[in-house]
């Protein structure tokens, strides 16, 4: 099943510069020209899938069918266990509602001011179309906790207030080669790769990773 890759093209179907950035570096060693919805002036698909899976392939599918090339989408989001899986799928929607992640992150540690139950869980799914042909998809998931207030440096998403399990920092608190191996968009990769490329993941950030798993939601 593998796609050497495949055409020479590759679409990243995302209007999202920070996914677009992520993205690329992974995908560079498997692509000779990579571009972006953005670039191309694409418009992108509502996202009325049930599922982040759905939306993906929504976004991938109708990349690659207009622009003619292989077209990789990414849906991801932030799932609360005390909040019945809030933000979710809404993860980017609840953003813009509050004016931004800043303002979402107060939203979401006022609600969750009184609740011992901090469980929650990051999920990226990844899905690789073709115009016409196979989508095939992926979904990596990291679980942990909401912390009770934000830390970190690396102001993005949600990660300012998620700590992975097995961890004491959040995410946004460690260096990015670091962080790299533990958001969900590098789990999904490696599935991806595995199964598609038979070649291990490489690192998301441009400096060297410590290699291994891995929102910019």
């Amino acid at each position: 099943m593998s796609h050497q890759l495949m055409y020479e093209h590759l679409v990243i179907a995302s209007h999202n510069c920070g996914k677009i950035s992520e993205l690329y570096n992974l995908m560079k060693p498997y692509s000779k020209d990579i571009t972006s919805s953005k670039s191309l002036g694409l418009t992108e698909p509502e996202e009325s899938g049930n599922s982040f899976i759905e939306n993906a392939e929504q976004k991938a599918t109708s990349a690659a069918n207009i622009s003619r090339c292989a077209a990789l989408a990414d849906d991801s989001g932030l799932c609360i266990d005390a909040l019945n899986g809030q933000p979710g799928l809404h993860t980017a929607r609840w953003a813009r509602q509050a004016g931004g992640y800043n303002q979402a992150i107060d939203h979401v540690l006022e609600r969750l001011e009184s609740v011992n139950n901090r469980r929650a869980s990051m999920v990226c799914a990844l899905s690789l179309a073709f115009p016409d042909g196979p989508v095939y998809s992926f979904l990596g998931e990291v679980w942990g906790t909401i912390s009770w207030r934000a830390k970190g440096k690396n102001n993005i998403g949600f990660e300012p207030i998620f700590i992975p399990s097995g961890g004491t920092k959040t995410l946004a608190e460690y260096a990015l080669p670091q962080r790299d191996m533990l958001i969900p968009r590098a789990r999904a990769f490696h599935l991806l790769t595995k199964q598609l490329f038979k070649t291990p993941p490489v690192a998301i950030s441009q400096t060297q990773s410590l290699g291994g798993n891995y929102a910019v939601l």
